[in-house]
Order: C-alpha cells, then structure tokens, then sequence
C-alpha cells in the first residue's frame, strides 16, 4: 500500500493492520454515580449530616451537570458491604478544613486537608498515610471548573489498598478488621463531589479485546491478555483473581498508554483493485480503534513526514476550512526549520 491508499506490489497476499489504544482494567462496575439523576433516596441514605444534590439551571439536558454536597456520611442503603472497591471525585470547597473521602463501616479513606496527607483510619486508629498536597477550588470555579481530586480503596479481607489522582497510583497498603457495613462517601465539613464509584475488590472488567471479520471472510480476536492468578468468566468478558495482588502482577504482557498495533494472518484471497469491507466489533468497552491499514504480507510501511509545505496546508486547513483559532504540533525541535521563516509570512 502507499501512502494514497493505493495497492502496489504484486498479488502475494495481504495483512491487515489495526492501530489501537489498549486501557488498563478496571474493577467490575457495581454502581457508577454521577448525581445527574439528583438525589436518588431509594438507592442512598444519609447515616449522618447533611446533604443534598447541585445542578446547573442552564443546563437544559436531561441530565446536567450535578454535584453531591453536604457533610456528615451519605451511603448506599445496604449495610452487608465486605469486600469492595470504592472510589471517589472529590472537589474542596473555600474554607474547607479536616477530612473528606470514602468509608465502608470503620475505615475511613481520605484526604486530610490540615495535614496535606491521604490518610486511612480504622476507627480513631491512623493505619496508614501518603504525604501530597491539595488545595481548595475557589467560589467562581467551584460549578464550571473545580479542581477534583481522586480517591479510592480496594479492601480484600483484611488488606486495604489506597490509591489517588487521575491514574489511579497505589499509594499505600495497610492492614485492618474484615469489617463489614454501610459504605459512601463521608466528610467532616462541607465538601462537593462529582462521582462516586462501587465496583468489586477481586473481579475486573478489560478494556483491551476486539474482534474483526476480514475482508476475505475469515475472522480472529486481537488484544487480549493472558493472565496468571486470575480465572476467566466467558459469559460477562471479566475475570476474578485467585490471589491478593495486583491486578498488573497477573498480566502477560504491559498495557501501553500509547496506541499499538495488531496484526492479521496473511489473507490470499484478497485481489488488488478490488473494495473490501472488514468489520470490527468490540468485545471490551473502553478502547479507542484508531486507523485500519491493508499492506502487502511481504511488509509496508506508512510514512507521514510533515515539512514546511505540509505544515502550511494544515495550518491554511485550520483557519480557513475549520474557523480554528490556531494549530499545534509534536514536537519542537524536529520540524523543519523553513517553517519559522514561512509562518509570519502567513500571519501578515
């Protein structure tokens, strides 16, 4: 294939190539709250304190922007809770001071605001803590662009995981009663949150696998990961760890946070100048499909070298075709130098 798309090369049989981005799995979904729904009192009971649901008035979709606000504790109305993985979005309003986070019974996973610290406790008792910094969200940002903070838990037994931020880091373990009990959302003083999350301690759902039907018929699965530790359910697509570790210490291979690509046995049924169709079907939520290639078997390659010609084109592209206000490009000090002297020109 060239860089037109065009088949070349003679009819040995061709591949098919598929550039994908793979996400690391993620515990299997329980409940996924997100309050656009205001205040569900069938699902959820305030144990302690006060709250309550915010939405946008100007936001005229079925379901706007909300988010839960209040203190005290606010939880599932179900108080067999054992083993689970909680997580939560939590946004610190002006003023805010003590601790804010998620609970199940005794444990209390949170962020200590005075101490600048994400803390486990069992009961009054301090089993664990990570030292970071977090601030407040200012009055003016706290509906249209709150600083969020992410915190969470995975309790197995006796062992309690505490992870933070946005990719979800591990932060610390720690050893605790096999409590049991009501589980949600807890906080000293007033606080917002924008999700809270209820999924199991020991089962996963993958974000990796997709089938495709070839364009001569045949069909084959791509992404999937072998694991060690882990039993695989082919009904619902997860699979249960046998052993308390992580998730990552059971995979075959690591999940990249960049797009891979995966490709086909030779197919040599397939004939130059003809139109083929391939059907992709996503055996996972969550991946991303970004382009399909079909090359010669022997071996192709796709070449895309902006120079200063290209560059221009997009960036008339840009402005012109789309009404953008500009362009970006990865990264500086590889471009070609010609570029610096042509753009002002454009800009004139």
């Amino acid at each position: 294939m060239d860089v037109n798309g065009d088949m070349v090369g003679p009819d040995t049989g061709f591949k098919l190539t598929l550039e994908m981005l793979r996400r690391k799995p993620d515990s299997a979904l329980i409940w996924y709250e997100d309050f656009k729904d205001g205040l569900l009192t069938s699902y959820f009971t305030t144990l302690s304190g006060k709250w309550d649901v915010w939405q946008d008035s100007e936001d005229t979709s079925s379901r706007p922007y909300s988010q839960l606000e209040g203190y005290g504790q606010f939880a599932w109305q179900y108080s067999g809770f054992d083993d689970l993985h909680i997580r939560a979005q939590i946004i610190l309003p002006p003023g805010f001071s003590g601790k804010a986070g998620v609970f199940l019974d005794t444990l209390f996973c949170c962020f200590n605001y005075d101490s600048q610290c994400i803390e486990l406790y069992e009961g009054s008792t301090l089993k664990g803590s990570y030292s970071t910094s977090f601030s407040t969200t200012a009055k003016a940002d706290l509906r249209d662009n709150p600083t969020v903070y992410t915190i969470e838990m995975r309790k197995r037994g006796t062992k309690v995981r505490v992870y933070s931020s946005s990719s979800n880091t591990l932060r610390f373990t720690a050893t605790v009663s096999d409590v049991s009990g009501y589980a949600g959302l807890r906080s000293d003083n007033e606080v917002c949150c924008q999700l809270i999350r209820l999924g199991d301690a020991w089962t996963y759902e993958p974000y990796e696998c997709f089938d495709v039907t070839m364009p001569d018929g045949s069909s084959a699965t791509f992404g999937r990961i072998g694991r060690s530790n882990a039993t695989w359910d082919d009904e619902f697509q997860v699979f249960t760890l046998t052993s308390d570790v992580e998730e990552s210490a059971t995979r075959s291979e690591s999940i990249s946070s960049d797009y891979d690509f995966f490709h086909s046995d030779t197919m040599t049924d397939v004939i130059c100048g003809n139109d083929y169709t391939a059907v992709i079907t996503p055996k996972d939520i969550n991946i991303w499909i970004s382009r399909l290639f079909l090359g010669d078997a022997d071996g192709f390659s796709i070449l895309y070298y902006q120079d200063v010609d290209s560059l221009v084109y997009w960036a008339n592209q840009a402005a012109y075709r789309w009404g953008l206000k500009g362009m970006c490009m990865w990264s500086l000090g590889q471009e070609d130098m010609r570029l610096w002297e042509y753009l002002p020109k454009q800009n004139e």
